[in-house]
């Protein structure tokens, strides 16, 4: 689907504009679609999250701790299914849905939160049902329904995941948080309207 980074976007404003908006506690970076980007250490490879532009441009995405909650985003796979329901004369519809993952990093002392109360709160704001008056601007999209599915708190586990890095090289702090959170973004639309991918 070529609107899940506008679609990721929409996520952050309303996470940013509702359940982070308490700029005090909540000192914000929110990043949208993020990719692992491969880096070469001499004999070893490993990764990071960054965001990449159409024009060449890489800003990573990670741990920042001037903030006291990052967010990224990264999606894990796509499928096609079948549309369930027909629109118009019902031959074009389609039906995709992306697993997504949302990686969180915040400061427990300054969000004054647990990882499960702030996976939570995340959760909640993340779950949402996109009307098409809402995603009116993007061509032959009929609506979306956000829904988030689990959250993972193995720090350890997650920071081998996105760096691809020994364990021993984790360095976060005990006050730090760092977790994911598994979201499903399903979207129904017209093949024939969407014409124009790389410019969406």
């Amino acid at each position: 689907m070529p609107y899940i980074n506008q679609i990721v976007d929409i996520i952050n404003d309303t996470l940013s504009n509702n359940k982070l908006s308490d700029d005090k506690r909540f000192v914000k970076k929110l990043y949208g679609l993020s990719e692992l980007l491969p880096r070469n250490n001499g004999d070893t490879q490993d990764t990071i999250p960054v965001l990449m532009d159409l024009n060449g441009g890489i800003i990573f995405s990670g741990f920042n701790d001037i903030y006291s909650i990052i967010i990224y985003h990264r999606c894990l796979n796509t499928n096609i299914v079948s549309a369930p329901v027909a629109f118009g004369d019902g031959g074009n519809a389609a039906r995709e849905e992306a697993n997504m993952r949302m990686i969180v990093y915040a400061n427990r002392l300054v969000t004054k939160m647990q990882p499960q109360q702030l996976a939570f709160y995340l959760s909640s704001g993340v779950q949402q049902q996109l009307t098409q008056s809402q995603i009116s601007t993007y061509a032959g999209l009929y609506g979306a329904v956000i829904e988030a599915n689990s959250a993972q708190y193995d720090s350890i586990a997650l920071y081998q995941q996105e760096y691809r890095m020994d364990s021993d090289s984790y360095k976060l702090n005990p006050h730090d948080m760092y977790f994911s959170i598994d979201y499903k973004i399903t979207t129904d639309y017209d093949v024939t309207c969407i014409s124009d991918c790389p410019n969406c």
